[in-house]
């Protein structure tokens, strides 16, 4: 690990959102926590519990070579759907859905671990369907199995804003690895008038939708996001001050999770919701640029399903707050109190890292001339070269996702 250099960029970005959202956590929770008879610290000193053992999980993702994971991938994936199928049966209830198991004194999300175990194995998938990506059939749709198993899994329980981040991973794993467009839009052409008729089978999530819809029509269903709307109005440009926002005072149901985007607009204004979005910009764009550099598939892979994750749900929670989307539960990553979400992240962060280090921007001029190197720091197996096989070739251009040579990128 010391002679890899990591994206500083990243891991700088990732720290500042975790001290973001330590911040604002407390602004948000004291209030709260009062009412309840609790110390005004008392979810600061949790969060802080939990981003301590989010780190460790950091740790674990940062120091292991990313290559493990391609090997561990469907041991780790079976764990991760059997655990979904176990939370239906007898996992804890809440709000009308079963989405936790009792884990000690905390409560275990088994989507959110399915959501980093599905990228791993879509990664792994992909990189072994590489010359058959372009048939429908054995690659295209072989490659979407898993993936739709576990989106009805969480669709089951349900988690509306899970399940979308599944299915959004998916496909973009799937454009990356190189399927045709054609094939995509043909089954977009299916699903989304299927998904069109699930919205609306069910009176629980057609309510949702008139409420998004029509909320002067169902103002006790849409009372949550006209709240979280007028919290991001309150703020102005340079918010009412740290501390001082009103809206959690008990018109914001658990202000310190689901809108925790609007308590931060509020108080900090607009100038704090775009210092907070910038710094997930730079994740992100840092992110794509591991995907583009690392020099294997299964490592592109990764990063791009990591990257889209999260800014799938950086969407989803900005965009329910601001009124874009129907409610639903979605935290904002490293920012919202969690558990099982932040540890999750955090690990996947590491991955990032540890991916990072290996890209061709980060190696030294010395290690990229001798390709067995970063292989075997990579995890690959002494004495195989990128495609597996026993020879060298030392001047192998750096491919993406999906698989074409990228010009002028050759190796030195």
């Amino acid at each position: 690990m010391k002679s890899l250099r990591i994206d500083i960029f990243l891991l700088l970005g990732i720290l500042a959102l975790v001290g973001f959202g330590i911040v604002i956590i407390y602004s948000s929770s004291a209030a709260f926590a009062q009412t309840r008879g609790l110390p005004d610290s008392f979810y600061l000193v949790n969060h802080i519990k939990k981003v301590i053992i989010g780190f460790a999980a950091f740790l674990i993702g940062l120091s292991v070579p990313y290559k493990t994971w391609e090997k561990a991938a469907r041991p780790v994936m079976l764990l991760a759907i059997l655990l979904l199928c176990v939370v239906i049966t007898m996992g804890l209830s809440a709000h009308g859905a079963r989405r936790w198991i009792a884990f000690a004194s905390f409560g275990l999300q088994p989507s959110e671990l399915a959501k980093v175990a599905m990228v791993f194995f879509l990664a792994r998938l992909l990189t072994e369907k590489t010359d058959v990506m372009q048939y429908f059939g054995k690659g295209f749709l072989a490659s979407l199995a898993i993936s739709l198993l576990t989106f009805l899994l969480i669709l089951k329980q349900p988690n509306y804003s899970t399940a979308a981040t599944v299915l959004a991973i998916s496909v973009a794993m799937v454009f990356a690895g190189g399927c045709r467009v054609a094939h995509l839009i043909s089954v977009g052409l299916v699903a989304v008038p299927a998904l069109g008729a699930l919205m609306v089978s069910s009176p629980y999530r057609m309510k949702r939708v008139m409420a998004f819809l029509h909320p002067e029509s169902n103002p006790i269903s849409s009372y949550q996001s006209l709240q979280a709307l007028i919290s991001l109005g309150n703020g102005g440009f340079l918010g009412t001050g740290l501390g001082t926002s009103t809206q959690k005072l008990g018109y914001l149901p658990m202000p310190f999770t689901d809108t925790i985007f609007s308590i931060l607009g509020e108080e900090l204004g607009l100038l704090g919701t775009s210092l907070c979005l910038a710094l997930f910009a730079l994740v992100i764009w840092r992110g794509l640029r591991v995907a583009y550099f690392c020099p294997d598939r299964f490592g592109s892979l990764c990063a791009v399903g990591i990257v889209v994750s999260l800014a799938v749900n950086v969407i989803m929670h900005v965009g329910v707050c601001a009124k874009f989307f129907p409610t639903t539960g979605q935290p904002l990553p490293f920012v919202s109190y969690g558990g099982t979400s932040l540890c999750a992240g955090l690990f996947a962060m590491g991955v990032l890292l540890n991916i990072s280090g290996h890209s061709l921007e980060s190696l030294p001029a010395s290690w990229r001339e001798n390709q067995q190197k970063w292989q075997m720091l990579a995890g690959k197996t002494k004495g195989k070269s990128i495609n597996g096989s026993g020879a060298h070739s030392p001047a192998v251009a750096p491919r993406g996702a999906s698989g074409r040579a990228r010009p002028g990128k050759a190796m030195a």
